[in-house]
């Protein structure tokens, strides 16, 4: 969606628009939704980036979904966001308000937040904080997939972000370590595509010492 993953996933506990992407993507969210007839409760967010949170007040408002975001990551979907350190995503806050606005997200609307090991719609939030404070990626246990969101991508093979893009660099190179204690065969990333066999597999190669890449560019 415009540079990053938008998906949709339809569970026995509710369907879900995960991260559906850039402020203007709104139009292509929503002819997807009405060619295929999909109502969705929920457009939860694996952290608050432009491209990933963008458009999710304007798809909640034309569909009646529910938006949520690890509560660490909230406030930055506020008028009164916090200021960010100087990365990529830094800039934006030394930017004129009305360039600011196309590229800052803004839901400041009613949230739910969430937090590390709920459930929501079948998934299960697993916070791995450093690309945002808030990020997070999401679990199913039922169907053996995680959405991985920015935590890892899949550009140019398994990689964490670089660090022009983190809030917490060295946090961020952690970050995936919590994907070890889980088992999915399925892996859906927020940059690059999907792992449809053996997903945890690879990651826990990436994740050893020994393969350590340098991190990609998203």
């Amino acid at each position: 969606m415009r540079g990053a993953q938008a998906y949709w996933h339809a569970g026995s506990e509710g369907n879900v628009i995960i991260d559906p992407g850039y402020t203007g993507s709104v139009g292509a969210v929503l002819r997807f939704l009405k060619d295929d007839a999909l109502t969705p409760d929920w457009v939860l967010l694996t952290h608050h980036h432009i491209d990933h949170a963008g458009t999710a007040l304007a798809v909640c408002q034309a569909t009646g979904a529910r938006l949520a975001i690890h509560g660490a990551d909230a406030p930055y979907l506020t008028a009164g966001r916090p200021r960010e350190r100087m990365t990529l995503w830094g800039m934006a806050d030394r930017l004129p308000g009305r360039l600011a606005r196309y590229v800052v997200s803004c839901a400041d609307c009613d949230l739910t937040v969430l937090e590390d090991g709920q459930s929501i719609a079948g998934l299960t939030v697993v916070h791995a904080p450093g690309h945002t404070p808030g990020s997070i990626a999401l679990w199913s246990a039922s169907e053996s997939a995680l959405f991985t969101g920015d935590v890892l991508n899949n550009e140019r093979g398994i990689r964490t972000p670089p660090w022009t893009v983190n809030q917490a660099h060295a946090a961020a190179r952690r970050a995936p370590e919590r994907f070890l204690e889980l088992r999915y065969q399925r892996a859906f990333f927020g940059h690059g595509p999907a792992i449809l066999d053996g997903a945890d597999e690879r990651v826990r190669a990436f994740l050893a010492p020994s393969s350590r890449k340098p991190a990609g560019v998203i």
